[in-house]
């Protein structure tokens, strides 16, 4: 016999949803702070890198890189997501988790090991030989890190999530740059690397009390979810890292050092503001998974955030990326520019529709966010391999931005249909950004085109500037306009004058 809830039981519920769904924008908020703490410190040292080595230094490290995330890849189950999709605290299953990421990081050094001589034999370089017999030492530290961390992002405790992951990578970022100075070659980023790995060992087990022991009962429960996960961290793998190698075999690690510069700088803001944002949502899609009314609203809220985060920047960075270049890393890297401006329009898109992913992860179907990244993947390369052999690095840009355009449709599509979402509602949580986005791209070819501002970095500085102020400005007029809805905007309002909206809602 079903029991009736109170009103005393629904107002209590209501009152946890609400609550639940504000940590989407202080968890976001928190994980958004980390993000870009860390990105920032990766770009700062990325720049400074960039003024000290070669891109053929990057491009070395970046081959080894991909021989590394490619071992890396058959034990990439995802066991850390499992563990919050699932709300377990089942010690044997953290166990579990912990042991195979040990057992797995152990055969992954060893066969990168026997796989390094025959990489350099590849590509004809013997420094990637010793370059992989030293990122090896990093597969055995990562697999080594406490999995009670985890619980950081399942408990929604973002404040130590944030020091967790922002102190190991200003420690790393202090001795890579150390290293730099001292020997001038790519040796800086590989110590940098692993070092980064042996300080986030530590402070995993400095930062939480769970002490993990060697145990496989929960191996089967685990796996029946986290195979899809396998397999999306597969097409991640062709789509990120295995365009990389081809570049290196077709063009030259010179090539590939421009690729992996570029794209880190396209990237850091969109996918890196994305990327933190749907880490803090996916605990509360987790809770929501049988509730779809408050589903869909969690949802449309985390679409509205980045929304209005990622398209300013990346509009931003596609428009700058020639000037940026040039003044910021210098004319050795001046091909890199159409190609940050092709990635970072790409990314935008791509920010928009990479929520999706953790809703079916959420639902317990990750099989969905396979299908979707499979024909995401098969038909990036359809147009890669053609437009890299006519294009040249360039031709890389290219293939994402069309890939990222066609998919955008079937993407959204699909996750209308699986919430049983309206179409208004989704399409107006754009209209802002849009209209700010048109505002401040007028405002940066305003200064572009001026020819009274001293100096290229002065013409910068002022396009970032013009650009922000008048993003911000434009949108949040049209909040006001719309009726202070809830968004990003309200948010920083409340925060900032809490008695301000009092009254006018």
């Amino acid at each position: 016999m079903t029991v009736p809830h109170s009103p005393k039981d629904s107002l209590q519920q209501s009152e946890q949803n609400t609550n639940t769904h504000s940590k989407v924008y202080s968890g976001s908020a928190f994980m958004l702070i980390t993000r870009i703490g860390i990105k920032s410190i990766g770009l700062i040292s990325s720049i400074i890198l960039a003024r000290l080595l070669v891109p053929e230094d990057f491009g070395l490290v970046a081959i080894a890189m991909a021989i590394y995330a490619f071992i890396e890849l058959f034990g990439a189950l995802g066991l850390g997501t499992v563990l919050i999709q699932s709300q377990s605290d089942d010690r044997d299953d953290y166990n579990t988790a912990w042991t195979f990421k040990v057992l797995f990081g152990t055969i992954s050094a060893l066969a990168m090991l026997l796989a390094a001589p025959y990489v350099a034999q590849f590509y004809s370089d013997p420094r990637l030989e010793h370059v992989i017999y030293v990122i090896a030492f990093a597969s055995i530290l990562s697999g080594a890190a406490n999995i009670g961390v985890v619980n950081f992002q399942k408990d929604m405790d973002f404040r130590k999530e944030l020091k967790y992951q922002l102190m190991p990578k200003l420690i790393s970022f202090v001795i890579t740059l150390t290293l730099a100075f001292i020997y001038r070659n790519y040796w800086a980023l590989v110590i940098g690397m692993v070092s980064n790995q042996f300080i986030i060992l530590l402070f995993s087990y400095w930062m939480h009390p769970f002490r993990p022991r060697f145990g496989l009962k929960s191996f089967n429960k685990l796996f029946s979810f986290s195979r899809w996960l396998l397999l999306n961290n597969v097409l991640f793998y062709l789509n990120d890292k295995f365009s990389e190698l081809i570049v290196g075999r077709v063009l030259s690690p010179s090539a590939v050092g421009i690729f992996a510069i570029g794209k880190e700088i396209a990237h850091l803001p969109t996918m890196e503001m994305a990327k933190p944002i749907n880490k803090a949502t996916f605990p509360v899609y987790s809770r929501f998974k049988d509730n779809f009314t408050e589903l869909r609203k969690a949802y449309l809220n985390t679409v509205a955030l980045t929304a209005c985060l990622t398209m300013p920047a990346a509009l931003g960075i596609a428009l700058i990326a020639p000037l940026f270049v040039e003044v910021v890393l210098g004319d050795k890297w001046l091909p890199a520019a159409p190609l940050i401006q092709l990635l970072a329009l790409s990314s935008m898109l791509t920010s928009i529709t990479v929520n999706n992913g953790y809703i079916y992860m959420a639902c317990g179907k990750p099989n969905i966010m396979f299908l979707i990244n499979f024909i995401r993947t098969a038909m990036f390369f359809a147009f890669f391999i053609p437009l890299l052999d006519s294009n040249g690095i360039v031709g890389i840009g290219q293939a994402r931005l069309v890939t990222t355009l066609i998919m955008l449709f079937g993407a959204q599509a699909a996750v209308v249909l699986f919430l049983k979402l309206k179409v208004l509602p989704l399409l107006a949580v754009f209209l802002r950004p849009t209209l700010a986005c048109i505002v401040m791209g007028g405002s940066v070819l305003l200064i572009q085109r001026a020819d009274w501002l001293p100096g290229q970095g002065l013409s910068l500085l002022m396009q970032i500037l013009a650009g922000g102020l008048s993003y911000t400005l434009m949108s949040m007029l049209l909040w006001r306009w719309q009726g202070y809805p809830e968004g990003l905007e309200r948010t920083v309002i409340e925060r900032l004058y809490p008695g301000y909206l009092r009254g006018r809602i």
